[in-house]
């Protein structure tokens, strides 16, 4: 069994004209350590790409890499650290899709993903996609979250026709996106950013080709520490590192997200008492694999 990485931070989004971010990098480097030393992956398996080298091409580049090389039971994490959106499908009106915002170039859809894992069969290799980042992007933004303001039109457009998002990191194929239908109700503009009523926590895909933690629900912030705080880190990135080391190295899936969601209640508290602001990781995936142990190897349930 071989494992390999995808490792992204930005926090200079000067090339895309964006508001940076302040922990990002911060955040990979950890990440990156906890790979190594927790799970056993060497550093010649894990390609990093830090702030400008961060570009949509590189990304995708080394995503195509580390799937072509993979064999049947090994282990693949793809981790990003900064901002994501939502953009209108091209051309089925109704639909929106989550992205990821590299530091140049185009922005990176599910479909873009799947293209890349469309030759990984469900239950061919350990593929998990942590995404620190999150795609409530609105108008106006409150507190450190990792999501940039939209055009107005843009709001507009997306709060009035969108029915449907196709969570970014799911890697479904264009025929099994039909399980996400309607997966979205009470879309509208909330105290400055899109809101939409929240999903259930853990979310099972039979056809999903990875098992994907994202920082936050599709209507809440992915939020980060502030540089003079006791939490200097994304709130997700944080918890995964701190409930890794206390559990030796040995968690699945499940327990992972749910004791994150508590840890990140108290970092919210710590940080920005009294705002009101919720942030809940998510898992989305195969029910099997939810019970696996996080990067730590394959179950075939077959």
């Amino acid at each position: 069994m071989t494992k390999r990485a995808v490792v992204v931070r930005i926090n200079d989004y000067s090339i895309q004209r964006i508001t940076g971010l302040s922990m990002c990098v911060r955040d990979a480097r950890a990440f990156y350590h906890l790979l190594i030393d927790a799970f056993d992956f060497l550093p010649e398996n894990i390609l990093c790409y830090l702030d400008t080298a961060a570009s949509s091409e590189r990304i995708l580049q080394a995503l195509r890499y580390i799937v072509t090389q993979s064999q049947p039971g090994d282990v693949i994490c793809f981790y990003f650290s900064g901002h994501g959106s939502r953009l209108p499908h091209p051309r089925q009106i109704g639909r929106a899709y989550e992205v990821i915002i590299p530091a140049s170039g185009r922005w990176i859809s599910d479909h873009e993903l799947f293209l890349i894992a469309d030759q990984l069969q469900p239950s061919h290799v350990n593929f998990t996609c942590v995404f620190d980042s999150c795609h409530s992007g609105g108008l106006s933004l409150e507190a450190e979250a990792k999501s940039p303001p939209m055009e107005q039109t843009l709001v507009e457009l997306i709060t009035q026709t969108v029915t449907t998002i196709i969570p970014c990191g799911s890697l479904l194929s264009p025929q099994d996106r039909i399980v996400c239908d309607n997966n979205v109700s009470g879309l509208r503009l909330e105290n400055g950013h899109i809101d939409l009523d929240p999903s259930p926590r853990f979310t099972t895909i039979p056809q999903a080709k990875t098992t994907l933690i994202s920082g936050c629900a599709p209507n809440e912030s992915s939020l980060e520490g502030l540089p003079n705080s006791a939490v200097k880190n994304g709130f997700l990135t944080r918890s995964i590192l701190d409930i890794v080391n206390q559990s030796s190295f040995k968690i699945d899936h499940r327990s992972l997200v749910d004791e994150a969601s508590a840890k990140v209640v108290d970092y919210i508290n710590q940080v920005y008492p009294g705002l009101g602001l919720v942030q809940s990781p998510q898992l989305i995936g195969q029910d099997n694999r939810m019970v696996e142990n996080f990067l730590d190897g394959f179950v075939d349930s077959r």
